[in-house]
């Protein structure tokens, strides 16, 4: 009787989170809100071009401007990049789609040292896949996303739990609006980017300025950031290299043209970046996959010197801003069509 009464109370508490978990999520962050409406984004399989990668493509890249360089229609665009996304999360991606989209020819992502360090967002994207991530047998099967993922028996029982009470998943977003005043005062502007997003994901398929609401945030040449400090990401994290390897190898095998864009950050991160040396292992990859031999070709791109005194190209310390996208949106176009006969491009 007992064990009949706990399961009963389990089924009903899950049914119950299931039904009213979606009302909780405008109050969380910005990255959450965002993979949250990303779930459901309808795309066609019919898509010739793939577009996937972080918030700086999100924020940085129109599908407008890929179909344009490409020569397609715009729903042949395939935009699915994702905020703090990391190379596991790409493989994922890859692993899903290639083989559902026959007209497949390339591929477009981003490469920084924020996907092939150990730094906070690989930790946050682990958390984010488990709150709002679809699990996927090859999750399990494909030993490189099994250590991402499911690196212990405690992490796949975390996932599971979560996908029973999904409540769970929301809890490190929602419980400092209990205790923490900063989040109570920003609960607004969370309601309006939830808003903001959604009306993206319906118009752009989530091409968004980040937290850009109705203004277009900007970044001023004296605005100082004292917390500034890229070093961490100077270190290389071996099983971001290992996916990335791995991503690439799949691209081949499915005979997909790859476009590997390294999308400017702000002068002061650029700055930083160069001081501490963090882009060295990025470097050192890119020049590995150069010297690799490949089936279908591999355009890479350095945008990373373009904007150095252009302040207000950009939101915040990472993003570009709606003037900032639309300038890289024509150095994209301008670069791409001179140089898409090229086996490499490095600038």
């Amino acid at each position: 009787m007992k064990l009949r009464f706990l399961v009963l109370l389990f089924f009903g508490i899950s049914l119950f989170m299931h039904c009213t978990w979606e009302y909780l999520v405008p109050y969380c962050d910005t990255t959450s809100i965002y993979w949250f409406f990303a779930k459901d984004r309808k795309w066609n399989p019919k898509a010739k071009i793939l577009v996937l990668g972080d918030s700086q493509i999100v924020s940085g890249i129109l599908p407008e401007t890929i179909a344009e360089i490409e020569s397609v229609n715009l729903d042949e665009v395939l935009f699915l990049p994702r905020p703090s996304q990391q190379p596991e999360g790409i493989l994922s991606d890859t692993l899903c789609l290639t083989n559902a989209l026959p007209n497949l020819r390339k591929v477009y992502v981003n490469i920084s040292p924020l996907n092939t360090s150990k730094n906070s967002i690989t930790d946050a994207h682990k958390q984010l896949y488990y709150s709002f991530g679809d699990f996927e047998l090859h999750h399990i099967t494909e030993p490189l996303l099994r250590k991402a993922y499911f690196s212990n028996l405690a992490d796949l029982s975390w996932k599971f739990a979560i996908n029973l009470f999904p409540y769970f998943g929301l809890s490190s977003n929602t419980n400092r609006i209990f205790y923490d005043p900063i989040v109570k005062e920003d609960l607004t502007r969370r309601r309006l980017e939830f808003d903001a997003i959604q009306k993206s994901m319906r118009l752009t398929s989530g091409a968004w300025i980040w937290k850009s609401i109705s203004e277009d945030p900007t970044l001023k040449e004296g605005d100082k950031f004292p917390n500034l400090d890229t070093t961490i990401l100077s270190g290389k994290r071996e099983l971001s290299i290992q996916l990335w390897v791995k991503t690439l190898q799949e691209w081949d095998k499915q005979k997909l043209d790859v476009v590997i864009i390294r999308i400017p950050f702000s002068p002061q991160m650029e700055m930083d970046l160069k001081e501490k040396n963090a882009y060295g292992v990025t470097d050192s990859f890119i020049e590995w996959m150069e010297r690799t031999q490949f089936q279908n070709r591999r355009f890479v791109y350095d945008f990373r010197s373009s904007f150095l005194k252009d302040y207000g190209y950009f939101a915040d310390l990472t993003h570009l801003n709606q003037k900032g996208r639309d300038a890289f949106g024509n150095l994209l176009k301008k670069t791409l069509l001179d140089h898409t006969n090229s086996s490499a491009k490095g600038m």
